[in-house]
């Protein structure tokens, strides 16, 4: 006489719980970070403590390099009124996207700050670059 094992049986069933069980944990995680509120970049551009924060940040990562308040070469050309009608040393026209590249990537002569800036330290940094 040959003795199954009724838990053996119930191996496939428990395996697809599991799974459910799982699928249904990544999907509330995936909804309930959805659900968080994200600072979008437009409103951190009138946003007092943005601007700040970016102000900081450019005393310390970028002043070395580049006027503020003139057009002047430094190291690097100034930035003052690098928005309105401004371009970048290769030639394309500044907006945020572009210079949210140009800080991560570098440019001509300039380093990348990618590794050394948080994505919400690039937003505060462009939008004290945007009063400039």
């Amino acid at each position: 006489m040959v003795v199954k094992k009724k838990s053996a049986q119930h191996i496939p069933s428990i395996i697809a719980a599991l799974l459910v069980l799982m699928s249904c944990a990544l999907a509330s995680a995936a909804a309930q970070k959805s659900s968080q509120p994200i600072q979008k970049f437009g409103a951190a551009l009138n946003n007092p403590t943005a601007v700040a924060s970016g102000k900081q940040i450019y005393g310390t990562r970028c002043e070395i390099c580049h006027f503020s308040a003139s057009k002047a070469k430094k190291v690097g050309p100034g930035l003052a009124n690098i928005y309105p009608g401004g371009k970048f040393a290769n030639g394309k026209k500044v907006d945020d996207a572009a210079m949210r590249v140009w800080i991560e990537a570098g440019g001509k002569d300039m380093p990348g700050f990618r590794e050394a800036l948080k994505p919400n330290e690039v937003r505060d940094l462009i939008a004290y670059l945007r009063t400039l």
